[in-house]
C-alpha cells in the first residue's frame, strides 16, 4: 500500500494527496505534517518499513469536503486518490487512483463559493509584444480570451476579474509580475506551467477537440494571433485537474480589453465598486446600491457590468 501511495505522490508532487483508506482519507510524510498544522489535526505515525514511523494524519471520508475546502482556501492543491473497487471483493491491494485535483480556481463545492460572484481562474501567456489572457469559471461555463500589450494592462485585467487562481508561463513571474505581488496585492494563488503546456500544436488541438471544430477559425479568435496559447493551455490544465470533459464550457468569448474602461486596483478600491475600503463588505458599495436582482445569475451579470464599465456609447445603450 505504501509503495502505491509513494507512486501516486510522485505523480502529483505539488499536491496534498488525500489517500482513501476505508472510512478515512489519510496523509503521510510531509503532507501529514502540513495538513496537521493547517487544520489542527493530531499527527500520529505509521510503520512503513523505514527506521522511523511515517508521519500520518487523516480525516473522515464523510466530512472530507469541509477539510478540503479549508485547505483550498489556504491556496493548496489537493489530489483525491479514491478506491476504485469494493475492498470486500478486491483480490489483494484495493485499486486506487486520483479521480480529481481540487484547486482554488477549480473547486466545484458550491458551499465554499459565493453564488453571486464568479470564481475565476486566469491563464497568462506572457510574451512580447502582446500577452494573451484567458479567463474561465468552471461552475458557470464563462470562458473569455483577450490580449494586452503591457504589464500594467495585465494588472488591470487581474484587478477586473479577481481570479482565485492564476496559472502562467515561467517568464511572467520573472519578467512580468512577481509571485509575491500576485499573492499579496491580488490575493490569488499562483502556479507556473511547464513550457510544453504552451506548445502551439497541443494548445490548438486542445481547443479543436473540445469544441469539435476542424480548426480554430470557427472559434472567432482570428483577431488574436497566438490566442490559442492561453486558452488552450488553460483548457488543458482544467481537464488534467478535473478529469472530465467540461461539458459546460460550450463557447469561447474573445473580447478587446480597450473596449472597457481601464481601472487599476487602487482606483477600483477607492471607488468602492463591489466592496468597501474599510471592511471589504458589499453593503455601501455601488453594486449594493444598484443590485435589485432576483437570481444568482442576474447578480453575477450585474457585478460583471460594474467591474467592466464600457466606454462605447452604442454598446452602453445595448447593454
Amino acid at each position: 500500500m505504501m509503495q502505491h501511495y509513494l507512486l501516486m505522490k510522485k505523480n502529483y508532487p505539488d499536491c496534498i494527496l488525500f489517500y482513501r483508506l476505508g472510512d478515512f482519507y489519510e496523509m503521510f510524510f510531509e503532507d501529514a505534517v502540513t495538513v496537521s498544522r493547517e487544520l489542527e489535526l493530531t499527527l500520529t505515525g505509521k510503520s512503513c518499513g523505514l527506521e522511523q514511523r511515517a508521519p500520518m494524519c487523516g480525516v473522515p471520508f464523510h466530512a472530507a469536503e469541509s477539510y478540503l475546502t479549508r485547505l483550498v482556501q489556504r491556496g493548496y492543491k489537493v489530489a483525491i486518490c479514491e478506491q476504485l473497487e469494493d475492498p470486500k471483493q478486491a483480490k489483494g491491494i484495493v485499486k486506487r487512483d486520483v479521480i480529481r485535483v481540487v484547486t482554488p480556481g477549480t473547486t466545484l463545492n458550491m458551499q465554499s463559493l459565493e453564488e453571486t460572484k464568479n470564481n475565476y481562474i486566469m491563464c497568462v501567456f506572457f510574451h512580447s509584444p502582446a500577452s494573451r489572457i484567458a479567463v474561465c469559471d468552471v461552475t458557470t461555463g464563462d470562458f473569455h480570451l483577450t490580449e494586452v500589450r503591457s504589464v500594467q494592462e495585465i494588472r488591470d485585467e487581474i484587478a477586473k476579474f479577481q481570479p482565485s487562481e492564476l496559472i502562467c508561463n515561467v517568464s511572467f513571474l520573472s519578467d512580468g509580475i512577481s509571485e509575491t505581488e500576485l499573492k499579496e496585492k491580488y490575493e490569488t494563488t499562483v502556479y507556473s506551467l511547464d513550457p510544453l503546456d504552451f506548445g502551439a500544436e497541443s494548445c490548438r488541438r486542445s481547443l479543436t477537440d473540445h469544441f469539435h471544430t476542424s480548426s480554430t477559425i470557427g472559434l472567432g479568435i482570428e483577431d488574436f494571433p497566438n490566442g490559442t496559447l492561453a486558452a488552450g493551455a488553460l483548457l488543458g490544465y482544467l481537464k488534467r485537474v478535473q478529469k472530465t470533459e467540461l461539458a459546460n464550457l460550450t463557447q469561447l468569448h474573445p473580447y478587446v480589453a480597450s473596449h472597457y474602461m481601464l481601472l487599476d486596483s487602487a482606483t477600483r478600491r477607492n471607488l468602492e465598486l463591489t466592496e468597501t475600503l474599510r471592511d471589504k463588505k458589499k453593503r455601501g458599495t455601488l453594486l449594493w446600491v444598484l443590485d435589485k436582482t432576483k437570481t444568482a445569475m442576474g447578480a453575477r451579470l450585474l457585478r460583471s457590468f460594474v467591474e467592466q464599465p464600457l466606454i462605447d456609447t452604442a454598446q452602453m445603450e445595448e447593454r
